[in-house]
């Protein structure tokens, strides 16, 4: 195997040897000695030196004329708002919403709290010297009751009666009280007195017959003329508006 690589290197050498002797003829006949020619070492490797300094970049040679003055570098872009709201667009606001009209407010109306809305009077018929007469007043209590005030009195000549029993219906409504008693000496004219007096609520815009009793439970009179009256009761239709 070494021997065949010494004959290959020797077929090389041979062929250098033999293009340079070509060479060198051509050149005596051109009349110009030729040039030298460094045969490659086969076996060379070449060398690095790892040491050596870069060499720096060869600065470019300014060949600008005299009295030229290079032209300036160009701007950089412009930050400007104004370029900025040129080129984006700007968002619509949306409009604000409609507030609704506030509603009015419905009209007050008055209080009729202690408005007197109706009133009326009756009396009893015994036939006799005594009788009891009903006053009434119907007064708005502004919250859908009506109150009766009902005031009750005795016309007579002489009267003598202890405090008896009395009680008022109404359209459903009942009252129940005791009455005054009643002491009026011998007179030459009749006189009134009071009996009683009471109140009673009801609903509003009731209506209907009104029956007073008094438990008298006496007699009235003198001689044939007298008479026995176990009550008297005073009768008549009142309304409350």
């Amino acid at each position: 195997m070494k021997m065949q690589r010494i004959v290959v290197l020797l077929l090389v050498l041979a062929l250098v040897i033999g293009l340079e002797m070509v060479l060198m003829t051509k050149c005596s006949s051109d009349g110009s000695a030729p040039a030298a020619t460094i045969a490659p070492s086969p076996s060379a490797e070449p060398t690095v030196d790892a040491t050596a300094a870069p060499t720096a970049p060869q600065q470019p040679i300014n060949t600008a004329p005299v009295g030229y003055t290079s032209p300036p570098a160009p701007a950089a872009p412009s930050t400007n708002n104004n370029n900025n709201n040129n080129n984006t667009s700007t968002a619509t606001q949306a409009p604000a919403p409609t507030q609704a009209p506030t509603p009015t407010a419905a009209p007050t109306q008055p209080s009729t709290a202690g408005t007197v809305t109706a009133s009326n009077s009756f009396s009893s018929n015994t036939g006799t010297g005594v009788n009891m007469g009903i006053s009434w007043t119907a007064t708005d209590m502004g919250n859908g009751t009506t109150r009766l005030t009902i005031n009750g009195t005795v016309s007579s000549w002489s009267l003598q009666v202890m405090s008896q029993p009395i009680s008022i219906s109404f359209s459903g409504y009942t009252k129940s009280l005791m009455g005054n008693s009643i002491d009026v000496g011998d007179s030459a004219s009749m006189s009134t007195n009071a009996l009683f007096s009471t109140t009673m609520d009801v609903a509003t815009g009731t209506s209907g017959t009104m029956n007073v009793v008094w438990s008298y439970n006496g007699t009235y009179g003198h001689g044939d003329s007298e008479v026995s009256l176990p009550t008297i009761t005073a009768s008549d239709f009142v309304y409350t508006n």
